[in-house]
């Protein structure tokens, strides 16, 4: 039985109680602003970073080939150019991410497969 003292555990604890998980801040100068986030484990990544003066997340999983944006699955949303233009700009941040790297080809196949099919 949990207690009331007991915190809730964000992903990125999560990840660190997994071991291997490691979140850093995006040092590339193409990331937007100074707080954006970049968390990495295994076969899947979560980029948090501020977006309209929101904080916003983009979370991909390889094995599910699926992109969520602020916790919702993108194949279920219809995204505005704004949120577009993140879902692509992080493929930039990916690239010099030597954690990231391998994970960015299934990225790109899955978020342009998504968005084709949500034309």
């Amino acid at each position: 039985m949990k207690t009331i003292l007991e915190k809730k555990k964000s992903s990125v604890d999560l990840l660190k109680l997994m071991g291997g998980g490691k979140a850093e801040a995006v040092k590339s100068s193409l990331a937007k602003g100074h707080d954006s986030m970049l968390a990495v484990y295994k076969d899947r990544l979560t980029y948090t970073f501020i977006l309209e003066r929101e904080v916003a997340s983009i979370h991909y999983d390889r094995a599910k080939e699926e992109i969520f944006f602020k916790g919702h699955n993108i194949k279920n949303m219809k995204l505005n150019g704004a949120q577009i233009g993140a879902l692509q700009g992080i493929k930039a941040i990916l690239t010099q991410d030597g954690r990231a790297k391998e994970l960015l080809p299934g990225y790109e196949a899955t978020l342009g497969k998504i968005l084709a099919d949500n034309r």
